[in-house]
């Protein structure tokens, strides 16, 4: 499989996670696709094609999301990296490595969303009764220079039209 196959790969299955795995829980648990084969084509074709399954995987799990952009990235990265570091102290057992890699790694991975997309996701401001007015004032000043600049403009555009009609 080449490295553009598994980005391709990693966009369809982050779509799928978006779209389909999101309605299917089993146990008030989603789906993770990104995750279980990511780790699972690194154990089978090697780090690099865990890396660019990774990277492409996360910006579009980033995208579809509406995530800060780099937090699933970097957790998947994080994991795939493991997962060959893992998959090189088991013992060469194929399907039980993943198995075992996944069982290893899935908290490891949803600790790492977690923690970057809250370090990355700026702070909510607290919403005050006082800022709530001051907000509504401010725009209700600029929406009326705005609605006045835009029908004299419309006004003046009408009556250049009056003039052309003869």
């Amino acid at each position: 499989m080449g490295l553009v196959l598994a980005a391709v790969g990693a966009a369809v299955a982050a779509l799928l996670e978006f779209t389909i795995a999101s309605r299917i829980q089993i146990a008030d648990v989603q789906l993770q696709i990104l995750l279980v084969f990511g780790i699972l084509l690194t154990l089978v074709s090697g780090f690099e094609h865990g890396m660019a399954w990774a990277f492409v995987g996360g910006l579009f799990a980033d995208l579809l999301g509406m995530r800060p952009l780099g937090s699933t990235v970097f957790a998947l990265l994080v994991v795939v990296g493991s997962a060959s570091l893992l998959g090189r102290l088991l013992l060469n057992i194929r399907p039980f490595d993943t198995v075992v890699s996944v069982l290893v790694l899935t908290p490891i991975y949803l600790v790492v969303v977690d923690m970057s997309t809250m370090l990355l996701r700026p702070p909510a401001p607290a919403v005050r009764l006082t800022d709530l007015a001051a907000a509504a004032l401010v725009n209700t000043l600029l929406a009326a220079l705005v609605a006045a600049l835009v029908y004299l403009v419309k006004r003046r555009s009408e009556q250049r039209e009056k003039r052309s009609v003869w």
